[in-house]
């Protein structure tokens, strides 16, 4: 979709992993020995908890054709699989001018996606690690090691990282690995043409919720599993809370866990949604969206949400009060207070004028800061300031 915002002379090409697409710009890395190598340097990496420090992908990536032909790199979740290595990082960095979009705090710490209440990533991540990632025997203690490891990478390479958050940048700001690089804020960007306040009682007809109740909509994961989501105390607000009129759980994902709340609820359980028309009609016809994450570093549901006209509640502590302008687009309660959660869904619920506001307010937000025409211009005019490191120039991008 960045290739439809971008200027004709600019050329828009992505390396992956693995390629879900025949689109003839998305090139997939994991060919030939590349995928034999990294098979078995992966095992390893995963047994001794290494953190595809091992990993071949980002050493091989400068010499692809794409690579050469392109003028900006610029990186994105480089850690969602044992592919590339964080060394990789400084020879990249010298040959062409970088980005690095900042999704979650992984780049701040050892090895966690998120430290939770821990501070240790400020100071090297020593000791037991109370949130490893992985299974290797070594996990607890390995970040310290990978924390001095990106220490002496960071100092060397030349990136300019991008944050979608004040939250991330604060975080960046904090960080004893990051502080020291250039940080643009520039927030992710949904398609409002598609994300647009369908009619409540036609999205309801459509769905099979009677016009009389009150629609509660929100992405579930399994209470077993779930770090980051906040499920726990979402299921506790519920319980707690007793609607005064017929109310509907519209969830999206996972929603077994919450089954058993069906005596005082019509539970409705969507199951993994990957249609976008759909989702605009759960968002369309929900009275309010309930996000309450304990760690997010932006939150691209609330902005659909907000942009489907839906005000966002929200746990404080996180991106998402920030990204949702509370008390504009939504509300924040304090963090992991599932008696004020469900006080804040019984007001909103009750207060009908103010959701309508909300939900005005909640689209203006979405229509000035998260379309993706905004979000492509941003990063088209930081590539354009991206100090060059070469002298053929194509107008190309390789993501």
């Amino acid at each position: 979709m960045l290739q439809t915002q971008l200027r004709s002379d600019h050329r828009f090409e992505m390396a992956v992993w693995h390629k879900e697409s025949d689109h003839p710009n998305v090139h997939e890395m994991r060919r030939g020995w590349l995928w034999w190598a990294n098979a078995v340097l992966g095992r390893v990496s995963n047994w001794l908890a290494l953190e595809g420090a091992t990993a071949p992908a980002g050493f091989v990536l400068p010499f692809q054709p794409y690579f050469r032909r392109a003028d900006v790199i610029h990186l994105h979740l480089i850690h969602s699989s044992a592919f590339f290595s964080i060394g990789a990082l400084l020879r990249l960095s010298h040959l062409k001018p970088t980005v690095w979009t900042i999704h979650d705090a992984w780049p701040t710490t050892g090895m966690c996606l998120y430290s939770f209440g821990c501070e240790r990533w400020l100071t090297g991540c020593r000791g037991r690690c109370p949130y490893p990632r992985g299974a290797s025997p070594l996990r607890h203690y390995m970040p310290a090691l990978h924390w001095q490891l990106k220490k002496r990478v960071y100092q060397h390479m030349d990136v300019t990282l991008v944050v979608a958050s004040e939250w991330t940048r604060e975080r960046v700001r904090r960080s004893p690995l990051l502080q020291h690089l250039p940080c643009q804020l520039i927030p992710f960007g949904i398609d409002l043409n598609v994300f647009t306040p369908h009619p409540k009682a036609e999205s309801r007809q459509k769905l099979g919720i009677p016009s009389n109740y009150k629609v509660l909509a929100f992405r579930g994961v399994d209470l077993a599993k779930d770090l980051y989501k906040g499920m726990r105390w979402l299921h506790e607000a519920l319980t707690i809370y007793e609607p005064a009129e017929p109310t509907c759980l519209l969830i999206l994902q996972d929603g077994r866990d919450f089954e058993s709340l069906s005596d005082k609820y019509k539970v409705i359980n969507l199951g993994w949604v990957n249609n976008e028309d759909l989702l605009v009609e759960v968002l369309s016809a929900a009275d309010v969206f309930l996000m309450p994450s304990i760690q997010e570093a932006f939150g691209l549901m609330a902005v659909e949400s907000m942009s489907c006209g839906t005000p966002v509640i929200v746990f404080e502590g996180t991106a998402l009060p920030g990204v949702i302008h509370a008390p504009r687009g939504g509300l924040a309660v304090p963090m992991k207070d599932s008696v004020a959660l469900a006080g804040t869904v019984r007001y909103l619920i009750e207060n009908d004028d103010l959701r309508e506001e909300m939900g005005r307010e909640g689209r203006q937000i979405a229509e000035q800061e998260y379309s993706f025409q905004l979000h492509a211009q941003r990063l088209l005019r930081l590539y354009q300031v991206m100090p060059e490191k070469n002298n053929h120039r194509n107008g190309g991008i390789v993501q």
